[in-house]
Order: structure tokens, then sequence, then C-alpha cells
């Protein structure tokens, strides 16, 4: 089963953990400014001892250069968060290499040249932590990285520098948002050193009510403390929600209720069906489900019609490229099909 169709610790709030490492080559400048040929160079040399890595861990790699990578292709990774969309358009000595499972990977020459990431499902910090180290203080072993006795690992973006970790967590927070608590938060946290962000990332809002909830801050702080500060204010924003939740479901029960009742006959039976409005109303479905109310579906197909009924998804299944009107189509005949077929 892919990660994001489990239920982890906290999933009525937080639907995944990411952790990724930003490392860069001794010796050699930031990928932004390397020439065509130079960024060929770092691709094939990390491509190298991903495969050796593989071979001592009888992990059988997953290798994907983006320039051979047709543009639907590309636009799938990101919608389920593989790529990141800086990733998106020339796709000239970058790569994805790939762990099974698509739980942990390694990103060549987006702003730094490698990435590497681990993903799970719910709170999981520790864990996801570790296995992102584990990969790689093990790539350490074959490839020297740029790094200060001072300042720690060097990278592209400063405020990455010391332990190159960005620790972050997918929130489904419909209560705080409803409530208006979501933007005084906002600046809670950014003066703490942790910011919010939309669901895409940096530069964007939140969909389906998803906000991304991670550390600015990597220099002068130790892995160990950013993970345990980090599962602390995680823990403290999924009480709120939940007492947001409860506030919001008390004060009129009856139309919120009619609300997620409308939303899920919509997803059942509309002819057209829009991403965004998509989105949305599954965001309702979920939080119907979260409350407890009969006849929502199941975790798995809510995780799965929010990851799978995307523009750059839907066209891969296809095997074709489609106008938006025909996505609009399919896409509710498949959100459609799925509900039907999920009777809990």
């Amino acid at each position: 089963m892919a990660w994001y169709l489990e239920e982890g610790p906290d999933s009525d709030v937080v639907i995944s953990t990411r952790v990724r490492l930003a490392r860069n080559l001794a010796n050699t400048p930031f990928p932004w400014r390397l020439k065509a040929d130079e960024l060929d160079y770092v691709k094939d040399k990390v491509i190298k001892a991903f495969r050796e890595l593989c071979q001592t861990t009888d992990e059988k790699p997953v290798i994907l250069e983006l320039a051979d990578l047709g543009a639907i292709e590309s636009l799938a990774l990101a919608e389920r968060r593989i790529i990141s969309r800086k990733m998106l358009g020339d796709g000239r000595g970058k790569a994805l290499l790939l762990f099974p499972g698509e739980a942990s990977g390694i990103l060549v020459n987006e702003e730094d040249h490698l990435r590497l990431y681990a993903v799970s499902a719910g709170l999981r910090l520790g864990e996801t932590a570790d296995l992102v180290a584990q990969c790689a203080t093990s790539l350490e072993g074959l490839l020297t990285f740029a790094k200060n006795t001072r300042l720690g690992y060097l990278t592209a973006c400063p405020t990455n520098t010391g332990t190159g970790m960005r620790a972050s967590v997918m929130l489904h927070l419909p209560g705080l948002i409803r409530s208006g608590v979501v933007r005084q938060l906002a600046g809670k946290l950014s003066k703490a050193g942790y910011v919010l962000r939309g669901a895409e990332g940096e530069g964007t809002d939140a969909r389906a009510d998803m906000i991304q909830l991670s550390n600015q801050v990597t220099l002068g702080v130790t892995k160990d403390q950013l993970l345990a500060d980090l599962d602390r204010l995680v823990h403290e924003v999924a009480r709120e929600e939940r007492k947001a939740r409860r506030v919001l479901h008390a004060k009129d029960p009856a139309a919120l209720e009619d609300e997620i009742g409308r939303a899920r006959g919509l997803l059942m039976n509309a002819r057209l069906m829009s991403s965004h409005e998509a989105m949305n109303l599954l965001s309702l479905v979920r939080l119907g489900r979260e409350l407890e109310l009969a006849d929502m579906p199941d975790y798995a197909t809510i995780q799965s019609l929010l990851t799978e009924t995307g523009e750059g998804a839907l066209q891969q299944r296809a095997g074709k490229p489609m106008d938006e009107r025909e996505r609009d189509q399919v896409r509710a005949v498949t959100i459609s099909a799925a509900l039907a077929s999920n009777k809990q």
C-alpha cells in the first residue's frame, strides 16, 4: 500500500510527515551556477553513488531522469509531491531517485545538488527523520559533501545551512481556517521560527483546508531539538483544531451536517468536476468522517481521490492529453465510482 493511503498517528489532523536534507557536493558550484554539461556531471555522479548504495542495501533503484519524462508524467509526480514543482519545465540534469514505495528518495539538481527526503503517514517525525538520516549517512560514505566545521552543511539557500534539515507536516485544519484563527497562528509561528504554507509549498494558499507547518531555522539547532520542538507544536495545533471542530459542529450541527451531506452528494452525482471543486468537497467529506458522521468514505478512499484526480494523474492514467472539460468529466466519473464502491 502506498504511504498516502495509510492512517498514521493523529491522522485526523496530521495527514503526513516529511523530512528532507539538503546536501551539495564539495568543491562544486550550486546548481543555479552550473552549465548544462556540469549539471549532467553532478547528476551522473549522484546516480552512480545511488546505484552503489542500493546494491549494499538490496534495494532495487528507480531512476527517472526528468529530461526523459513527458510533461504529463512530470506533473503527475509533482501532484503526488514526489518531485517539487520547481523541477517542472527544463529537465536537463535533473533526476528523481526513488526507493520502493515512494516513501523516500533523492531529488537531484533541484535547489541543491541533492534533496534527500522521506515521508510517512500521520505524525511520525522521529522515524521519518531517522530514515532520511540513514540514507544521507550511507551516501556520505560514497560522496564528499560541502561542509564547514563551524557552520555545518553548506546549502544554496543560507536558511538551510547547518543541519540542512527541513521537517514539515501536512495538516487538515478546517476548524481553525473557518474560525479565522490560522492567520493569527501564522504570525505567532513565524516569530518562533516556523512557517505555515499552502499544500503546494512556498507562496501557495491552503487547498482543501490543508496547510504545511515546517521549521525555518536550521543553523545552530540540533536535529533532536528541532524535531522535539516541532512535535510539541504539532500536538498543540492538533488539540486546537479538534476543539475548533467541536465548536463549529456544536454551533449549528444541522447546518454543518447538511453542508457535508451536500458535498458528498455532489461528489457522487456530478457530471463535471473541476480540481478546485473536488478538493474543497473532499475536504468537507474528510471533516464529516473526522466528526464520525454516517455514510462517509474511508480514509484511504479520500486520500486516493485527493492524490489521484489531479490534472497530471488523470491524463497519465488515460495515456493521452485531455483538455480541461475532458478532465472534469473523467474526474467526476472517477470520484463517483470510487465513492459508490466504498460503503462503510
